[in-house]
């Protein structure tokens, strides 16, 4: 793009991001107020700034693009990073957090994440309004231990605007079956006020809308909350397929194990109920399936399942179609991360551990399904052991400019389960392959990776690009713990802090320059600890 397209893009831009919170609720109620919910789907829409001028009525449609937007310009614009090289192994661990708290018996289920809700993006950090929930993989019980619990507080920590801890906001019992658990990501709505999530239990799934209310309940000595209730299925449950919101027109759209996709509207803003005919629609009858993913533009749900195919449905009139990715019958997982959709230039990128020769990243036109690039990223499950692969993340440039941008994402050793990282390049919009870059993160077949997660800091050292991402195992050598770990761009060193079991997926705040106010979020897998690090450093 050129430097005068870049500032008058720049500048209308934003002037979206102003607008938006009085120019683009659904009713009277969402246009009073308007928040940033962050969850695991902040990273399933990309898009490109030169497409997103030619199509500017999708950063009405679709809050995460505001999200991004205000990343980009509320630091005077977007910096470009030049490549670094560095050191191939985890140089750096950090021991001291910002803060942790014991969530007693509980944790987020591993590869979903905690949720949070910042009141004002525009506003000094609130101590008070913001806040970070955390679903928990236990069944819970009224007056005892909760599985349902909001922290706020939460810019706490040496120096930091909001004391030396956070408080919980409120802790829930939400389990009204039997042995029922939240093991799938929540959503926040953009107000604040409500939470949805689903109950997962054997053989039910039920979708939940919370209204939270601060002081009710602790840890050990939860409340029975406020709460609509609209039972999915009551004969599969869901343990995959984390609901994704459209806020534009109020709907959730959750997946089950045996492989149907549900619809639910009236989500926030209305009562929540179930869509009837064609929904909901069998995708992949037995197998799980990929949180689904909007692409708001063309108004198409994209899958992914653990038969190795990636699903397309038109949202409207639920028409299917299918593209193979993965090798059928293959011993791994098949696509068990959610699909990346680029909103402005038609894009699908999706990852498989097996296409029969490799493990891969994909892309794919959206709308027809055919295949533009195929990036082999290691040996994954094509040697005969089970192997998941966890989703990429793209870095600052491709949204200034996808030719000038980077894939970054976790794969395996040619010939062995070792985690690699590597990096693919673009001419245009379309991927390059082979990959630009490959090194091994650490020498063990004990260690996955979790899902990277990139953000973009405009306040930090004039602009830096995180990439956040864990480690199950072995971080600092054979036998050790789990981490987290950070890194900017290709080829930088990383550095690391231990984590039990690695994390489970890692929530970003924001960029605000406040003490303690910059942060991540996320629980460990091998103890019940819900943890915050800075973005920086991971202090």
């Amino acid at each position: 793009m050129h430097r005068h397209s870049r500032g008058v893009l720049a500048a209308w831009c934003a002037g979206l991001v102003l607008l938006a919170p009085s120019v683009w609720g659904q009713d009277a109620a969402a246009r009073r107020h308007v928040g940033l919910p962050e969850d695991w789907s902040e990273h399933s829409v990309v898009f490109s700034m030169a497409g997103l001028a030619q199509h500017p009525d999708l950063a009405g449609r679709e809050p995460r693009i505001r999200h991004r937007l205000a990343q980009l310009f509320q630091g005077g614009g977007s910096r470009l990073l030049e490549p670094l090289t560095g050191q191939t192994n985890l140089p750096s661990r950090k021991t001291r957090t910002d803060w942790n708290e014991d969530l007693v018996r509980g944790h987020v289920a591993a590869g979903m994440y905690p949720a949070k809700y910042t009141f004002d993006p525009g506003a000094p950090p609130s101590c008070s309004n913001d806040y970070a929930v955390f679903g928990l993989q236990i069944a819970g019980t009224t007056g005892g231990q909760a599985n349902f619990i909001g922290f706020n507080n939460l810019y706490a920590g040496i120096g930091g605007l909001c004391g030396s801890s956070p408080s919980v906001m409120f802790a829930y019992n939400v389990t009204t079956v039997t042995n029922g658990k939240v093991v799938l990501s929540p959503i926040i709505s953009e107000d604040g006020t409500k939470i949805a999530f689903v109950e997962s239990a054997p053989g039910t799934c039920i979708f939940h809308v919370l209204t939270p209310g601060a002081g009710e309940g602790t840890i050990t000595n939860s409340a029975a909350p406020t709460m609509t209730s609209l039972t999915i299925s009551s004969t599969s449950t869901s343990t995959t397929s984390s609901p994704w919101i459209d806020y534009f027109n109020d709907i959730a759209y959750v997946g089950v194990d045996g492989g149907l996709l549900y619809k639910v509207t009236g989500v926030f803003n209305g009562t929540p109920t179930l869509a009837g005919s064609p929904w909901p629609i069998t995708l992949s009858a037995g197998h799980q399936l990929t949180p689904p993913v909007l692409d708001s533009a063309q108004q198409l749900l994209m899958v992914g399942s653990a038969d190795g195919d990636l699903y397309q449905i038109d949202a409207e009139s639920g028409a299917v179609a299918a593209a193979v990715v993965g090798a059928l019958g293959s011993t791994s997982h098949g696509i068990s991360a959610p699909p990346i959709v680029d909103i402005t230039d038609g894009t699908t990128f999706v990852v498989d551990a097996d296409d029969g020769t490799s493990a891969v990243l994909v892309e794919l036109e959206t709308s027809t399904l055919s295949q533009l690039a195929k990036g082999q990223i290691g040996e994954g499950g094509s040697g005969g052991t089970a192997s998941s692969i966890s989703q990429p993340a793209f870095n600052n440039d491709y949204y200034n400019d996808p030719s000038t941008g980077q894939i970054l994402l976790c794969g395996t050793g040619a010939s062995d389960l070792t985690p690699w990282e590597y990096a693919f390049s673009f001419t245009g919009t379309t991927m390059n392959t082979p990959a630009v870059f490959s090194q091994q993160i650490v020498n063990s077949t004990n260690a996955t990776c979790t899902d990277w997660v990139e953000f973009y800091n405009p306040n930090v050292n004039g602009g830096t690009d995180f990439f956040f991402f864990g480690l199950t195992a072995d971080c600092t050598g054979t036998g050790t713990s789990g981490c987290v770990v950070a890194s900017t761009v290709e080829g930088a060193p990383f550095t690391t802090t231990n984590v039990n079991g690695g994390p489970s997926g890692i929530i970003v705040d924001n960029y605000s320059t406040a003490v303690q106010a910059a942060s991540i979020y996320l629980s460990a897998e091998g103890s019940s600890t819900a943890y915050k690090f800075t973005q920086n450093g991971l202090q």
